[in-house]
This record gives C-alpha cells, structure tokens and sequence, in this order.
C-alpha cells in the first residue's frame, strides 16, 4: 500500500549538475579619431629621429676615428714640420716635455740669465719662444741642429751643450718638435720663419 506522504522521506535526493554559463565574446572596437590618454611606452629605436640621430652618431665616431688615425700616421711619417697638423704638434709637445724642457724650459722661456748678445760657448740654453735664434732660421737648420747637436755648426774652438738626438729620436719626431714650436710662435716670428724657409734676409 503506498503512502503518498511518505514519498519525501524516502525520495533520493538528486542535484542537478551545474554548468558555468557561458562568457559572451564582445567585440570592442576602438575609436581612432580619439587620441588615447596615455600612450604606451616605444623603445629608444622606435621612431625615425632617434634612428637618425644614432647613426649620425655612429658616422660621426668612425670619421672622427679614421681622422685621427691618419693624422697620427702622417705624424708618424712626416719630412717635414706642419703646425696646423694637430696630431703632429702634440706629438712634439709631449717629445719637448720628456728631452727638452729640462733646459729650454716647461714654457720655452731658456735660461733665466740667457741674453741675445751671449756668446754661445757659455753654454746657456737660449729660449724657444719668438726671441729664441731659431726663428731666423729654416726648418731644415733647425731640424738638423736638433737631430745633430750644436757643436757641428759652431767655430772652430767653441764648445755646445746642445746634445745630439740623431739616435734617440726618429726623424719624424724631430720634425716634431719643430713643428710644436712653430705652432707657439705668432706670427711676426712665423713671417721671420717663412722667410729663412725662402733664403731671405
């Protein structure tokens, strides 16, 4: 005999399964005539300018690198003393420094108690600046006075402390040395240089 009111006491519980409903896909569509607020970040590369500016920077190293190459090469090979060659000039500064400025002076000034009118064989180094003897000479006399040393050129019984370079220093290191002199003198004494360079009085 069934008991109608029975049945939920004995019924079986049954749970539905649950399904996660399911995400609608919305299509956003951004407007472009609105700039955005806040723009992402780019890289350093990302825009024409700064390519531009890192290869003008590239160019700039490499020509300046290949400038200075070949200035010191030509240093290195000079024949002849070039004041407007700026790796020949510091050349001959540095080489002044290390053999002459011991007696010539750090700032070519000579010796404190040296005169035009002193005789050489005192043996007082004269100054290198524009009232050094040297202005008046050529290149090629002062090359080799350095490279030789005083005493070939001076008479018969006088003595110079001039020491000879002939075997400390290359040819193109003397030239120099002549050429960071010249780049120190004005150019009255430039002018002097030029025309002892021709043979003129």
């Amino acid at each position: 005999m069934r008991l109608p009111f029975l049945d939920r006491f004995f019924r079986k519980e049954t749970t539905k399964p649950r399904y996660a409903p399911r995400r609608k896909r919305v299509l956003v569509v951004e407007d472009e005539g609105e700039p955005d607020a806040t723009p992402a970040h780019r890289g350093f590369l990302s825009d024409r300018r700064s390519r531009f500016t890192l290869i003008a920077a590239i160019v700039a190293i490499v020509v300046t690198g290949t400038v200075m190459m070949i200035e010191r090469r030509l240093a290195a090979t000079a024949t002849d003393a070039r004041p407007d060659r700026p790796a020949q000039v510091a050349l001959g500064r540095t080489l002044y420094r290390q053999h002459c400025s011991y007696c010539h002076g750090v700032d070519r000034e000579g010796h404190e108690d040296w005169r035009p009118d002193m005789p050489v064989a005192l043996g007082l180094a004269p100054p290198l600046d524009e009232r050094s003897p040297a202005v008046d000479r050529s290149d090629r006399q002062v090359f080799e006075q350095v490279k030789f040393g005083g005493q070939p050129f001076l008479p018969a019984g006088a003595r110079s402390q001039m020491p000879a370079f002939e075997f400390n220093l290359t040819d193109a290191q003397v030239w120099a040395l002549v050429a960071y002199l010249k780049n120190r003198w004005p150019d009255e004494a430039l002018a002097r240089r030029e025309r002892a360079n021709r043979g003129e009085p």
